[in-house]
């Protein structure tokens, strides 16, 4: 049940209602605190809402107590840990990780990527295309096209 709230959905506008469900269902602490949790998301994830949800209940009504104890309730939660910004893919094989050093494969391939001969005897270039399990590259040097079989080839990334 924790699984199933903490994966829906709560929208300003049902926030008082939810934490009076929360209220009412406390021996069920599991259940009352990831009720808690997602109102308290909403109240500081949105200050017009929150704001405008105090300003629709009056002192002494009825569900200005549980705004109270819900608002309370939010300033002390923890702050959502945002998730780290994705790594950039790299600029020369295109992917994340970087593939540099890793053999060209038919699932790796990627156009306009330089790429260096595995035996190190300075053959390499930047990719052009595939055609089966047959590289075309441009060689740096000379400007010249080769076609190569794949598994001769590593990226050439740093």
């Amino acid at each position: 049940i924790v699984q199933e709230v903490s994966a829906r959905k709560l929208v300003s506008g049902q926030v008082l209602e939810v934490a009076k469900v929360a209220e009412n269902h406390a021996h069920l602490e599991k259940f009352a605190n990831a009720l808690f949790q997602k109102c308290s998301s909403v109240v500081k994830d949105n200050l017009e809402a929150t704001l405008e949800m105090c300003n629709n209940e009056e002192v002494g009504e009825e569900n200005s107590m549980t705004l109270h104890r819900l608002l309370a309730r939010a300033s002390r939660a923890k702050p959502r840990q945002s998730r780290p910004s994705p790594a950039p893919a790299c600029n020369n094989c295109k992917h994340v990780p970087c593939l540099d050093g890793e053999k060209l494969t038919v699932g790796n391939f990627v156009a306009d990527s330089r790429i260096c001969d595995i035996s190190f005897r300075g053959v390499g270039g930047k990719t052009v295309k595939l055609d089966g399990s047959q590289v075309t590259f441009v060689d740096e040097r000379y400007q010249i096209r080769h076609q190569f079989s794949i598994h001769q080839f590593k990226f050439c990334c740093e």
